[in-house]
């Protein structure tokens, strides 16, 4: 037997699969300490939590209400819950491949049960910690505290070091940064560890930079546009069965919305994916051989290129898989009956969409590449052909004002999708297309430049920060209220099994929730309040006002 072992650690510092309030508030302290400026954290933390705990409230305190049966029995499925993260599989997979034991834990076990972790942590050699799930770089000296006293050596890998590492500093504990494709990585990582730490050569395309103390491995990328090549992920590791897995098929993203950098992620622009035929053999196995029934894709945007999906749901067809699946998809994609009509025959079950916003003016700004109509038809689509539909909202993004927030309000009251996601504007990510200098100018939009905050300061012309996530409060209360759309963060435990049958009931213990118990609202808002206040003070010291000169911009200058 090896007797090099790695601990695999990932998940969220803070996320649904805490296992009480109690660890999410510890743990909610510990980043607070290591932060800066962290009162637009907090206040879109509690824009958030609020129906999270009123919800709880109401169910406790509900006896005879006539919803009480289907919720309970909707909170009752979890495997939304329980799934272990594709991270950790698939880098469990490629350290077994590369011939290295490996054991596993989660952030959340790593916070909530300290001493079982740490005894773990003193059978490993080396540590494998994800960043994919972590949000900035506080989060990130909270882990690193907490592993550091291990003594062993810990490695960092995902998405986050794409924004982290052009200005990476010293942090004890961190000897390597991974960065780019883990398929690349782990081998390398692995011929690292067998020799003591002290051989490291990159992969073949990759490159290997030394940033003080900390060593920095780059993978390099794919020769082509097809992942077909890449392993995939041995769900059997997980040690149990599974109704759900995670499964993604692309890398990149051919769209440019002005908010998102996931077509920029490890210095790689190119949309790659996996064949139609490569995709319609994993899931054929993960039925057959596993017995998975549903398969959650982590892609930015399952349903391109047109065609692959179009064979792909064929294939699943003619070959009878039997899968159910969710996915993300692009409004004009959704907006062809037929596409919607495929997809369902193929087992899809939940669709995804950016909507955005109800204003055209506003998708224009975020270079959507979509329109409302497109977005209504897509809605349309699914509710009248039986396929869930979760959209996701941007809250004060440039150009947002309160009338523009309320046309996206009609748009859902028309609409009336089953689920929502609320997501407060963010200038977290330094080098997404909207904080470019031509569209700083554009917008007149002002940021704080801090790392160590999951939600640094920000202003434009006609909103700030602060107002923002005021009117994502409001927006939420208004939407469960009127009984529009779900609350996906308060349903996402039983969201994979939700069934429209269920809406009725479900839209009543929801108007319930943050409709009654008074009292409860109260508390929540001397809570808001005083964040608020503190927030606002906050923000006029640290984030500079407007400059009262025009700014000029550069005839030649790109968004």
């Amino acid at each position: 037997m090896t007797r090099f072992k790695v601990m695999i650690i990932t998940g969220g510092l803070i996320s649904e699969k805490d296992s009480s309030f109690g660890h999410a508030l510890y743990k909610q302290l510990l980043q607070w300490r290591s932060s800066e400026h962290a009162w637009l954290d907090l206040a879109i933390k509690l824009a958030i939590g609020e129906p999270l705990v009123r919800a709880r409230l109401a169910r406790r305190l509900a006896r005879h209400a006539s919803w009480k049966p289907t919720v309970e029995a909707f909170f009752a499925q979890s495997d939304n819950l329980h799934t272990p993260e594709l991270t950790e599989v698939l880098l469990a997979t490629l350290l077994q491949q590369s011939g290295l034991a490996f054991d596993t834990l989660s952030y959340a076990d790593l916070f909530s049960q300290p001493k079982q972790a740490a005894a773990k942590l003193v059978d490993c050699t080396a540590i494998f910690a994800s960043t994919t799930l972590l949000r900035d770089l506080a989060e990130v000296e909270v882990v690193v505290q907490r592993l550091r006293p291990s003594g062993k050596p810990i490695i960092l890998g995902g998405a986050l070091l794409g924004s982290l590492h052009p200005d990476w500093q010293d942090l004890d504990g961190v000897d390597t940064l991974a960065i780019g494709y883990g398929e690349y990585l782990i081998p390398a990582l692995a011929d690292y560890i067998r020799s003591g730490f002290t051989q490291l050569v990159p992969p073949l395309g990759g490159r290997l930079q030394q940033r003080g103390r900390t060593k920095l491995l780059f993978s390099g990328l794919p020769a082509g546009r097809s992942l077909d090549a890449l392993p995939e992920a041995d769900w059997r590791l997980a040690g149990r069965p599974l109704r759900m897995v995670y499964y993604e098929s692309v890398r990149g993203c051919p769209y440019r919305c002005s908010f998102c950098n996931y077509p920029y992620l490890f210095e790689d622009e190119r949309f790659r994916y996996k064949s139609a035929e490569r995709m319609a053999d994993d899931w054929q196995r993960l039925r057959e051989q596993l017995g998975v029934e549903f398969v959650t894709c982590l892609d930015s945007l399952f349903t391109l290129p047109r065609r692959r999906l179009t064979a792909f749901c064929e294939a699943l067809i003619r070959r009878n898989v039997g899968m159910r699946w969710i996915c993300y998809a692009r409004a004009d994609d959704l907006a062809d009956r037929h596409i919607v009509q495929l997809m369902q025959a193929a087992g899809a079950h939940q669709v995804q969409i950016g909507i955005e916003s109800g204003v055209q003016s506003q998708l224009d700004n975020m270079n959507k590449r979509c329109t409302v109509a497109a977005n209504r038809q897509a809605l349309d689509n699914c509710r009248e052909l039986g396929l869930t539909s979760v959209v996701s909202l941007i809250v004060g993004y440039p150009g947002e004002t309160a009338d523009t927030l309320q046309q996206t309000y009609a748009l859902l009251a028309e609409t009336r999708p089953d689920f929502y996601f609320l997501a407060t504007f963010s200038t977290r990510i330094a080098d997404v297309p909207v904080l470019s200098p031509f569209n700083r100018a554009r917008f007149g939009l002002r940021t704080s430049d801090d790392r160590r905050t999951t939600a640094p300061y920000w202003a434009h012309r006609s909103m700030d920060c602060r107002e923002a996530v005021g009117h994502a409060r409001a927006l939420h209360r208004q939407i469960m209220q009127a009984g529009i759309s779900l609350n996906a963060a308060l349903f996402y435990p039983g969201m994979l099994d939700y069934h429209a049958s269920q809406r009725a009931d479900l839209l009543a213990f929801q108007r319930e929730a943050i409709s009654t118990h008074t009292w409860a609202a109260g508390l929540l808002d001397l809570g808001w309040n005083w964040v608020d206040r503190r927030l606002a003070a906050d923000l006029a010291q640290h984030l500079a006002p407007a400059e009262d000169t025009p700014i000029i911009i550069p005839i030649q200058a790109r968004p």
